[in-house]
């Protein structure tokens, strides 16, 4: 079942362009950071693989082939209206006792695992 709040606000944010701070439970890890647009991942995604054929001039087959393949799977998830994902420019994951900084890498959440979230971020300090 898809949670009507998480619905509502990805859904704000695929037609406003707006975005939201969040803290989600996701298969028993803590997320913190923004619910985005479906494009903003659309964007990410694609800067991504830009970022890798510059490291390699260009000339890596493996980096084609990844860029294909990351072309092909966007044109396959480009149904703004399908409300059974959320995308979320994460932060920070906290797994346990450990925080990972992932500086805002968007991901793209299954709406039926996330367990729990809260409006807001969370900020983990070490000590």
């Amino acid at each position: 079942m898809i949670d009507p709040g998480i619905q509502a606000l990805s859904r704000a944010a695929n037609e406003e362009q707006a975005a939201c701070p969040v803290t989600l439970v996701v298969s028993g890890n803590m997320v913190t950071g923004h619910i985005v647009a479906q494009d903003t991942f659309e964007a990410d995604t694609t800067r991504m693989v830009e970022m890798a054929e510059e490291q390699t001039g260009g000339a890596n087959d493996a980096v084609q082939a990844m860029g294909s393949m990351i072309s092909a799977m966007l044109d396959e998830v480009k149904a703004p209206d399908d409300e059974a994902f959320v995308h979320v420019s994460v932060q920070e994951v906290m797994t346990g006792a450990e925080a990972i900084d992932l500086g805002g890498s968007v991901f793209r959440f299954r709406t039926s695992e996330i367990q729990g979230y809260t409006i807001g971020t969370v900020e983990t300090r070490e000590g």
